[in-house]
C-alpha cells in the first residue's frame, strides 16, 4: 500500500510536534536542575567552599631528580609487513 502525500504530511506533522515536545522537556530538567538549585545552606549562612592547596615540595626531592627512563627506547624494524596488506598471500 503506497503512502500518500497527505499521510507523509500527518506523519511528519506528528514527528515534529514529539520532537518539539522532547526539546521542551530536556529544556525544562536543565533548567529546573542547573539554574534553580538553591545554594547550600547551613543555620542560615552561606558555607564557604574548601580551599584547596596542593604542596608541590615533594617535586623537588633530589632522589626523584637521579630517576632515569625506566626502560630502553624500542626500536622499531624497518620493514614491517607487506607493501600492500590487502592482496592475498600466496
Amino acid at each position: 500500500m503506497a503512502i500518500t502525500f497527505l499521510q507523509k504530511k500527518k506523519i511528519q506533522r506528528t514527528l515534529i510536534l514529539i520532537l518539539g515536545a522532547v526539546v521542551l522537556v530536556t529544556a525544562s530538567v536543565i533548567w529546573w536542575g542547573f539554574f534553580l538549585t538553591a545554594p547550600a545552606v547551613k543555620d542560615g549562612i552561606l558555607i564557604q567552599p574548601r580551599r584547596v592547596e596542593v604542596n608541590t615540595n615533594i617535586l623537588s626531592d633530589p632522589f626523584l631528580k637521579e630517576l632515569d627512563e625506566p626502560r630502553a627506547k624500542t626500536q622499531i624494524p624497518e620493514e614491517v609487513g607487506r607493501d600492500n596488506p590487502f592482496l592475498p598471500s600466496l
